[in-house]
């Protein structure tokens, strides 16, 4: 987007789930599989679950840091299972650059970008 933004508004909103990831790596599987719908839930899914969301969480935490020292326009809101990052006056390509530059992979967070018109018709 044009960085004068003269004829839109460009809104980020960056997902941060608790839970899931949308890209799971080799051997490693969603942690809540062993627990939700199973009829015995062992103390290793339990185990592997907290060790999951300490590791996800601190990621989560740490990715939200480095967001909000680039820029701080940001309005941030918990939801039951992810963290919701908004703004308008920030481009989406310097988050996704930030990100990646400090080795976080793009599976760990979702990007969504809308647009609106700033007035009449383009």
């Amino acid at each position: 987007m044009r960085q004068d933004k003269e004829t839109c508004v460009q809104r980020t909103r960056l997902f941060f789930y608790f839970f899931e990831k949308s890209n799971w790596a080799t051997g490693e599987k969603a942690p809540l599989d062993d627990i939700v719908k199973v009829k015995k839930v062992s103390s290793q899914a339990v185990r592997y679950l907290n060790n999951f969301l300490t590791t996800r969480l601190e990621r989560i935490a740490t990715m939200m840091e480095l967001l909000t020292e680039a820029h701080d326009d940001w309005a941030i809101s918990g939801k039951k299972d992810y963290i919701l990052m908004e703004t308008e006056t920030y481009d989406f390509n310097n988050s996704i650059k930030i990100l990646n530059k400090q080795g976080f992979d793009d599976s760990e967070f979702i990007v969504k970008v809308e647009y609106a018109r700033k007035w009449g018709v383009l």
